[in-house]
């Protein structure tokens, strides 16, 4: 019996973010998907330069470790407090996934990009990120679970998830699901 290694060499954790990317002289946005120490997953781009390789400019927030908050210090908070570093790096091209043939999407594409020239210390800011994304994500799988067993629970489960941007999600059920696909993505093929 063939045995599958389905783990990824690198924890990745969604990054729903605007990065900028130089394609020539000039500099464009783009938004992203997910990332990880290895790369960064890009979609809506307007372009993608012809060359493999693009410098990006990324905005990394420094998330807490929310299970510690309490509902009140929740109801306060947004991502716009949270402190940011920002991260020079350069990408190869190494994926390039077309979304669907029909014309909603038709000049839609997501870009598969690996690092091949990072600093160990932006490396070390993106695993941190990842590393505590996962750790607030299962929290929240936690709350998820036991939702229903009274109102502070309730509360503390949706003002997480809208501090770990699933806002308009407003069924449990729905909740429930994008976020255990987001905790089977940090991992899993």
């Amino acid at each position: 019996m063939m045995n599958k290694a389905y783990q990824r060499k690198y924890l990745r954790a969604p990054f729903k973010e605007t990065i900028l990317y130089a394609d020539g002289p000039y500099v464009l946005k783009g938004s992203t998907i997910n990332i990880s120490e290895g790369g960064i997953l890009l979609n809506q781009l307007p372009s993608f330069p012809e060359k493999d390789e693009v410098d990006l400019l990324i905005s990394l927030p420094q998330l807490p470790f929310l299970k510690n908050f309490t509902i009140l210090k929740m109801q306060t908070f947004t991502k716009e407090l949270f402190p940011r570093q920002v991260i020079r790096a350069r990408a190869q091209l190494v994926r390039r996934e077309e979304l669907s043939q029909d014309l909603d999407n038709i000049f839609r594409s997501r870009f598969g990009l690996e690092f091949v020239q990072l600093e160990a210390k932006n490396q070390k800011r993106i695993d941190d990120y990842v590393t505590t994304f996962a750790s607030n994500l299962i929290y929240l799988q936690t709350l998820i679970d036991s939702f229903n067993t009274d109102d502070e629970t309730k509360v503390r489960t949706r003002e997480l998830a809208a501090i770990l941007g699933y806002r308009d999600i407003e069924k449990i059920a729905s909740l429930r699901s994008q976020v255990g696909h987001d905790y089977r993505s940090l991992q899993w093929l």
